[in-house]
C-alpha cells in the first residue's frame, strides 16, 4: 500500500459491471442474471455509497505528483455532488490530461437530479486536453467555461447533457480539434468558431440549426438526427464546407434528393440507413458528386419491406470512378435492391481492390462471386 501510494500512474479507470435490466424498481444483475436474482433500489444505493468510499480512499490515498487520466463510471447523480467535485479538484491539482465522467441512471431522471458539472476553476485544469461528460448536467454557462479556462483542450464530448440550450464555441479554446455533442435533447441552437477544429459529430432526434462561422481545418463529419433528417437542410447548414470534407458520416432514414455540390476532398463516406430501397437515387447521387471517394461503407440498420423499382437507376449511365478502392456493406439479406446497389459499386469502380459483406449470403454468395470475378478480377471479395 506504501509502495503504490507514490508511485507514478498514468492514470484511474474506476469502472464496475453495470446492471443491464430495470423493472419495476427492481435491477437485474449482471452477476445474478443466471440465477434470476433482482437487486432493489434501496440496494443500488448501498452499491453507490460503496463506490463512492473505494474512489474517495484511492483517490484521497495516493500521494503521486500527477495523474495522467481520470474516468469514473457509476449510477451516481447530485447526491454525490461534494464527493466528485472532489475527485475532479484532486485530479486537476495533479494536472490530470484526459477526464470522463459517466453516471447513467436505472430510471427516468429529471434534468436537476443530474450532477452538475462545476462553472469554478480548480488550480491545473488548464492542462486538460481531453473532456468526456456523459450523463452530466453541463449548463452553457459550464461549456464556456471549459473552452475559456483549458487552453490545452483538443477533444470535448458531452453526451446526454440536459441543462446544454445554446452551446457555443468560440476562439478562446484554439487548440480544439474535435468536438462531439450527442443525444442533449433540449439544444435550440449551435454555434460553432474553431480555427483547430478538425471533426464534428452531432447525433440527435431532431434537427437543429447550427452556424459553423470558421473552421478552415474541418474535415471529418459524423451527423444523424433520427426524426426529421433532411439531406438538403444539411447541405444549406454546411454547404462552405463540405468542399474540404475528407470523412463524412450520415444516417439516411428519410428520403429527400437535394443537388449535391462537389465533395472534391471527401476520401470516406458512410452511410447508415433502415433500407435502400427508395434510397438508391440518394446514396448513387451521393458516390457520384465524390469523384475522389476511396472507401465507401453502407450499414443497413433494420430490414421492413424491401420494393424493385430499381431497373431505371440500373439503366442509368454510371459516371466510373478511379478511386474507390474498397467497399464494405453491413447488413446485406441478399434483396434484389441491395445486389442492384453492390453491382452498380462493381460497375463504377474500375479500380477496385477489395469488397466486404457482412449479412446472410446463402442465397446471394456464388452469384455475387462471380459477379465480382467477372467485372472485377483482381479484386478481394470477402463475405462475414
Amino acid at each position: 500500500k506504501q509502495l503504490w501510494e507514490s508511485l507514478p500512474v498514468s492514470g484511474f479507470n474506476f469502472r464496475v459491471p453495470l446492471p443491464v435490466c430495470c423493472r419495476g424498481g427492481h435491477v437485474k444483475n449482471l452477476k445474478d442474471l443466471r440465477d434470476g436474482k433482482y437487486m432493489t433500489v434501496e440496494d443500488m444505493k448501498r452499491e453507490c455509497s460503496k463506490f463512492v468510499e473505494w474512489v474517495n480512499n484511492v483517490m484521497i490515498s495516493h500521494q503521486g505528483s500527477t495523474i495522467d487520466e481520470l474516468r469514473v463510471r457509476f449510477y451516481l447523480d447530485k447526491d454525490s455532488q461534494r464527493y466528485i467535485d472532489k475527485w475532479i479538484e484532486i485530479a486537476t491539482r495533479k494536472q490530470v490530461k484526459k477526464l470522463e465522467l459517466d453516471f447513467p441512471s436505472l430510471l427516468h431522471r429529471p434534468s436537476n437530479a443530474y450532477y452538475p458539472f462545476p462553472k469554478e476553476c480548480f488550480p491545473g485544469i488548464e492542462f486538460l486536453t481531453s473532456l468526456c461528460l456523459v450523463n452530466v448536467g453541463v449548463s452553457d454557462e459550464a461549456m464556456e467555461f471549459v473552452l475559456s479556462n483549458c487552453p490545452m483542450l483538443e477533444t470535448l464530448h458531452l453526451k446526454n447533457s440536459p441543462l446544454l440550450i445554446h452551446p457555443k464555441v468560440s476562439c478562446s479554446s484554439p487548440r480544439l480539434k474535435h468536438l462531439n455533442i450527442s443525444h442533449s435533447e433540449s439544444i435550440q441552437t449551435i454555434e460553432i468558431s474553431a480555427p483547430n477544429l478538425v471533426s464534428f459529430e452531432y447525433h440527435k432526434l431532431r434537427k437543429v440549426p447550427f452556424h459553423i462561422w470558421y473552421a478552415p481545418k474541418l474535415t471529418e463529419l459524423d451527423y444523424s438526427n433520427w426524426l426529421d433528417f433532411n439531406i438538403a437542410y444539411l447541405v444549406s447548414q454546411l454547404y462552405n464546407y463540405l468542399p474540404q470534407l475528407v470523412t463524412l458520416r450520415l444516417s439516411l432514414f428519410l428520403m429527400d434528393l437535394p443537388r449535391f455540390p462537389k465533395f472534391t476532398s471527401l476520401r470516406n463516406l458512410t452511410c447508415i440507413t433502415a433500407s435502400i430501397d427508395n434510397r438508391l437515387l440518394l446514396l448513387k447521387s451521393l458516390i457520384e458528386a465524390s469523384p475522389l471517394l476511396h472507401k465507401f461503407k453502407l450499414l443497413i440498420k433494420d430490414h421492413k419491406e424491401f420494393k424493385s423499382g430499381i431497373e431505371e437507376v440500373g439503366k442509368e449511365e454510371a459516371r466510373p470512378n478511379k478511386y474507390l478502392k474498397e467497399v464494405e456493406i453491413v447488413g446485406f439479406l441478399g434483396q434484389p435492391v441491395e445486389v442492384e446497389f453492390v453491382t452498380y459499386l462493381l460497375k463504377i469502380a474500375i479500380k477496385l481492390e477489395k469488397i466486404v459483406i457482412h449479412g446472410k449470403l446463402e442465397r446471394m454468395t456464388q452469384n455475387l462471386a462471380h459477379q465480382l470475378m467477372k467485372n472485377r478480377p483482381g479484386a478481394e471479395l470477402v463475405l462475414l
